[in-house]
């Protein structure tokens, strides 16, 4: 035999064996570790050597993912020196939207004992991204034909709506027999103010019949100080009557739904705009219903709360402060994407309020400050719906949200009018 052709048999079974040794000891590491057998129903997606990261931190891989008595156990290799702690919490969570997933382990109470290896743990089973995504896009399936087939919400929302014409009307018909009066008391403001202005001259040269008359400089005094103030108070007036145009005054109508609970519940606000440009204030009621109906052994929802706030605003952001559901708290709305054709439609809003929360709620104790948030989409500027978390360091509801808002020109002219009258 050839000395190329041994070198060439060589070489290929010199190849073999790299590939064989590659295959058995792919998953071979020299760090010392321990198993745990993490039970699930549902693991999609999750695959072997998936990292497990506590806290962020990778310490360990998915070893194994197997069947033991109908349930999915997942075999997390845990590097040696990591101690998991009892009353860990495993969960399979995604990097992203559409990122790989990965074991995410809370640790436990560092008091208690930790987990020795091949013990037995409960995962946290969570809805996987898809199947919520479905369930969302269902649930406002059925909101939105809630309202077509004019259906409970939408009888609520019919009868709402007219109530909300009905005062419209009136504040209308209040405002337009107002408007006549009041653009010739503008009239006659500015020729007041003409007026006024001739006969400070007069009183200041001596000229004219009330000039001449005056002679003594105590009396003249006087009189000018009092056409003074009142041509400074017709000023003032005159600009409450400017302003009466430049209140933007909207309706604002929340509602939401939790699926999980089955649970609806509905807000309603009056959001005042005044022609400074960067304030605005609201109030209303949230979780509008009746405090006398039957709980559900998940309701949680204290009804008919107050909704007062005083907040600051720009192009991309508002905050606000004050009553909020019923407990003081901050707001805050996002609109990062604002000068961003069709991602303008997105705001993200947070809710922080109720920090004391220390009471029991139908059987159920709460004391953690209330943390809701959610994305919104705006379709238009009278219709936008959303995805929200409420009260999440408690019950965690998942909530999906619509909202309808509009511009309500009479009641803004009614707050101009009651700035006016408001003037001294």
């Amino acid at each position: 035999m050839k000395p190329e052709t041994k070198l060439g048999i060589f070489t290929v079974l010199g190849l073999i064996v790299f590939g064989f040794s590659l295959y058995f000891l792919g998953g071979f590491s020299v760090t010392r570790s321990y198993d745990l057998n993490i039970k699930f129903a549902d693991v999609s997606g999750l695959p072997v050597r998936a990292p497990v990261k506590l806290s962020g931190v990778e310490v360990g891989k998915v070893k194994q993912i197997k069947i033991e008595n109908g349930d999915v156990i997942v075999v997390a290799q845990i590097n040696e020196g990591v101690a998991i702690y009892t009353g860990a919490r495993f969960s399979v969570v995604m990097t992203g939207i559409i990122g790989s997933k990965y074991l995410k382990v809370e640790q436990g109470n560092t008091m208690l004992a930790a987990y020795k290896s091949g013990a037995y743990i409960d995962g946290v089973n969570e809805l996987p991204m898809d199947a919520m995504i479905t369930q969302t896009m269902s649930s406002i399936k059925e909101f939105v034909d809630s309202v077509n087939n004019q259906g409970a919400f939408g009888d609520r929302l019919n009868q709402t709506m007219t109530e909300v014409r009905q005062l419209s009307a009136n504040l209308n018909q209040l405002v337009a027999a107002m408007k006549p009066y009041l653009t010739r008391s503008a009239r006659n403001l500015d020729d007041l103010t003409e007026r006024l202005d001739a006969l400070l001259a007069g009183i200041e040269q001596g000229q004219g019949v009330i000039g001449g008359l005056m002679k003594d400089e105590q009396m003249k005094q006087d009189v000018k100080e009092s056409v003074t103030s009142l041509k400074e108070t017709m000023s003032e007036v005159k600009t409450f009557v400017g302003k009466m145009s430049r209140f933007h005054v909207y309706w604002d109508y929340d509602f939401f739904y939790m699926p999980d609970s089955g649970l609806a519940v509905s807000d309603l606000a009056l959001e005042i705009f005044p022609s400074s440009g960067y304030t605005f204030y609201r109030a209303g009621i949230s979780n509008i219903g009746n405090e006398d109906d039957k709980l559900d052994s998940k309701d949680y929802l204290e009804k008919n709360k107050f909704d007062v706030r005083f907040g600051l605003y720009n192009k991309w952001a508002a905050v606000s402060a004050g009553l909020i559901r019923g407990a003081g708290g901050v707001a805050l709305e996002l609109k990062p994407f604002y000068n961003k054709e069709f991602l303008d439609r997105f705001t993200f809003t947070g809710e922080f309020s109720d920090w004391g929360r220390d009471r029991v709620i139908n059987g159920r104790l709460f004391d953690k400050p209330n943390l809701s948030y959610g994305v919104d989409f705006r379709f238009n500027r009278f219709f936008s719906v959303g995805a929200w978390g409420r009260d999440v360091l408690e019950t965690n509801d998942f909530a999906v949200k619509a909202n309808i808002s509009f511009n309500d020109q009479d009641i803004a002219s009614f707050f101009g009018l009651a700035a006016v009258a408001g003037t001294k």
